[in-house]
């Protein structure tokens, strides 16, 4: 899909995005570190905080912040809709010309920004904060995540340590080119690789936390699984539904004939049909389905070529 908001011009330099949820006790500090960082990052910048509908007085922490601080702009929802909305509404309205995301737990440090900065003076798209000494903050985490970081880079090629890291810097391009639902947020460099974007990551230093805990289970990494096979699929077969059910429609049906012509020949060697029974009805189940998901692939081309309209981004120079 073309990029949106292409011809894009501002003199805003930076902005920061951060999405919030139930983090009043961390913001004031984070936004003082913000501040500290960006000031000698050399140029304008603005604070989005989004507020995906807290309910320990983020809000209203918030809302000092905006009053005190003119950069800060604040976006709140009316419940929680997670982190991918949040990370849309946040990238929508940022008017900045690079975009740096980051938590607002203070885990993730600002005054690492100018490495992941440095990677784009060099020639990428979008860095990623590589979190280092994670293991003796969340060992429990630690484990998991490797796996699952393994099977990332099987499924895209895209090497990195860290995928799930929301410590990120990206040209503005990348980010109007990204469309969010579900939790596809922790496959953003994913998502932006697979549309041709450089992504690389650089080591940053992750820190304990220090207000509250955790938000996320071990059931996360479950569910991220069923997402990390959601965003492969969508971005392999969405415009090309046939290459997935026809190949495996084709399968089925060579199988199906297969045992079918297997039957005919024991039929004529001299066996009766009653004795092959289970093969035959296999042969027929196994012909159904097979020319059900060949229809289904051909119905997907016909509703895909509705909405094709180019799949391609355009570098800005």
């Amino acid at each position: 899909m073309p990029t949106r908001d292409l011809d894009f011009r501002t003199d805003l330099r930076y902005s920061i995005v951060i999405p919030v949820f139930n983090e009043a006790e961390s913001l004031r500090d984070l936004h003082q570190e913000l501040s500290d960082a960006s000031a000698r990052l050399g140029g304008d910048c603005e604070f989005v905080y989004i507020d995906d509908g807290s309910t320990d007085g983020t809000e209203e922490t918030l809302a000092g912040l905006a009053n005190s601080d003119p950069r800060v702009r604040v976006i709140t929802f009316v419940r929680n809709f997670g982190k991918s909305a949040a990370y849309t509404a946040g990238l929508e309205n940022a008017q900045g010309g690079v975009i740096v995301t980051l938590d607002a737990d203070l885990q993730d440090d600002p005054a690492e920004m100018p490495k992941l900065l440095a990677a784009l003076d060099e020639g990428y798209d979008l860095a990623v904060g590589w979190k280092q000494n994670r293991f003796g903050n969340e060992p429990v985490k630690t484990v998991p995540s490797r796996f699952f970081n393994a099977m990332v880079k099987l499924l895209f090629g895209l090497r990195l340590h860290d995928t799930n890291s929301g410590f990120r810097a990206m040209r503005r391009q990348v980010a109007m080119s990204l469309q969010l639902y579900g939790d596809q947020y922790r496959f953003i460099p994913q998502l932006a690789h697979l549309k041709g974007f450089r992504v690389t990551e650089r080591k940053v230093y992750h820190r304990p936390r220090k207000f509250g805990r955790s938000k996320y289970g071990l059931t996360r990494f479950w569910t991220g699984f069923l997402d990390l096979v959601t965003v492969r699929f969508n971005a392999g077969f969405t415009q090309k539904p046939l290459h997935f059910f026809g190949t495996v429609g084709l399968v089925l049906l060579v199988l199906g004939f297969a045992a079918e012509v297997y039957v005919l020949v024991r039929k004529i060697m001299g066996d009766d049909f009653r004795v092959h029974m289970a093969a035959i009805v296999i042969g027929v189940l196994l012909l159904v389905v097979g020319l059900q998901l060949v229809a289904t692939g051909l119905i997907g081309e016909m509703i895909a070529a509705q909405g094709r309209k180019g799949g391609y981004v355009i570098r800005r120079k």
